[in-house]
């Protein structure tokens, strides 16, 4: 999700006239803050999205980190001012006009986000408000995408608006995500979260190909019920994978996977006995094992960070590449396949690299999202799709190609505000239609959207 999804779209005329307004009101208060500082501030952000919920907490945040670390005697007169042009605040200080106007650089150069920001120092009658950057030992802005001067990128219009906003995104992601912490909890609170991600998953709507309470997708041979079923019938395999890992007193977590590969085992027959031979949770079984064991393990102790518990999942399934997919055995499922026709490795490779599509991808994003429950999580499953490379979609549309297909159809649903506009979810339901015409199902996201909804119900992202 972009953080320009929503939000009143302006024109330049309406920014130009909100520029016009911004200078009589820094002439009122120098006027009558004669002898004081004016500080005025808003974001520098292109396009014409320039206001909405995110954007307005970027800019309180970054406001009232700037005005807790400036350096002055006092402060007067504080402005806040909600435009559609995007939020703006004015404030007027005592103290020297240089080391306020350095503090305002720093800022912007050193804060997570002050980069987008645009602040002004302005006096009357003082010898240093002509001082520029240089003067002050700083070089000029640089454009946030390619490190050049930012007014030669501008004026030569060096780069699209996409590009700018996949650049904000990514430093407004990298600043609110937060690393994980993984608290000791009971075995019945990390049993029943998961469940929850299980669940969760198959009660949200619209999702295309898969099975929601009002369609089959493209799985005519399950509905909802089937995996309510199926939810409910691992219930005793997570309990036996969480007390794996909470006992588990050796060095080798290999035997410790090894262990919960024969419970795996024994929970995909239980699976199919209650779902009368269907395969709705083979993936999850292996997957969300995996975290509940890892899970239990780390947090013996105490707490864990994501990190730490990533680092127990690739010591349990160290060399399971090796042993399951480059064996010159025949190929019987989609997955050793597809690492025989394609070098893929599937979820055995997230799982050897510590889920990254989990833990980098997915949970992240989930972090930035915001809405209700059902646009948070659409949303997620969305960025999903549009990053792994899901087996099952392989495995339906007999090539990877459909990849490069599925990162232009989310690119679609996002361009036009996902799970938070009428377009969005329009797009949504018809891609779901297009998936069920082609038989196509992104069976390999959602099992990641399990673990993302199991790991964020657990650290309380949701």
């Amino acid at each position: 999700m972009s953080i320009f999804d929503i939000g009143e779209a302006v024109d330049l005329l309406t920014v130009l006239d909100n520029r016009e307004w911004r200078s009589r009101l820094q002439d009122k208060l120098k006027v009558t803050n004669s002898d004081k500082i004016v500080i005025s501030a808003k974001l520098n952000i292109p396009g014409p999205i320039k206001n909405n919920d995110i954007l307005q907490k970027v800019f309180m945040d970054g406001w009232q980190t700037f005005v807790a670390g400036l350096e002055c005697n006092s402060q007067y007169e504080m402005l806040f001012a909600e435009r559609v042009t995007g939020p703006e605040a004015f404030i007027t200080v005592d103290g020297n006009l240089a080391a306020v106007k350095k503090t305002a650089i720093l800022f912007e150069e050193t804060y997570a986000l002050g980069r987008l920001f645009d602040i002004d120092v302005m006096a009357n009658g003082q010898a240093d408000y002509q001082l520029s950057r240089e003067d002050l030992g700083f070089g000029p802005r640089l454009c946030l995408i390619c490190g050049k001067p930012a007014k030669v990128c501008a004026k030569e219009q060096n780069h699209t608006l996409d590009e700018g906003y996949e650049v904000i995104n990514q430093m407004y992601q990298g600043a609110t995500s937060k690393e994980l912490i993984f608290e000791k909890e009971s075995q019945e609170t990390v049993v029943n979260n998961a469940l929850k991600g299980l669940l969760y998953e198959v009660s949200l709507n619209p999702k295309p190909g898969l099975v929601d309470p009002v369609s089959m997708g493209s799985h005519t041979d399950m509905n909802m019920f089937t995996f309510i079923d199926s939810s409910l019938s691992l219930k005793s395999y997570l309990d036996k994978a969480f007390k794996l890992g909470r006992n588990f007193e050796g060095s080798d977590l290999k035997l410790l996977f090894n262990a919960l590969r024969a419970e795996g085992v024994l929970a995909e027959q239980t699976m199919f006995n209650a779902t009368n031979n269907v395969n709705t949770h083979k993936g999850a079984i292996f997957s969300l094992g995996i975290w509940v064991t890892a899970i239990a393990y780390s947090t013996k102790d105490g707490s864990a960070t994501m990190t730490e518990v990533r680092r127990v999942i690739q010591r349990m399934v160290e060399g399971l590449i090796e042993k399951d997919l480059a064996s010159n055995r025949v190929a019987t499922t989609a997955g050793e396949q597809q690492f025989q026709n394609y070098q893929l490795t599937g979820i055995r490779g997230e799982a050897v690299n510590g889920f990254p599509g989990v833990a980098e991808v997915a949970v992240p994003f989930l972090q930035a999202t915001f809405g209700t429950m059902t646009q948070r999580l659409l949303d997620t499953l969305m960025k999903i799709a549009a990053t792994l490379e899901d087996s099952t979609l392989i495995k339906r549309a007999k090539t990877p190609d459909v990849l490069a297909e599925m990162k232009e159809w989310t690119s679609i649903y996002f361009k036009l505000g996902g799970s938070h506009t009428e377009q969005g979810m329009k797009y949504l339901c018809d891609l779901d239609r297009l998936f069920i015409e082609r038989n196509l199902s992104i069976g390999g996201s959602a099992d990641t959207l399990i673990l993302t909804i199991f790991i964020g119900q657990l650290t309380g992202l949701l």
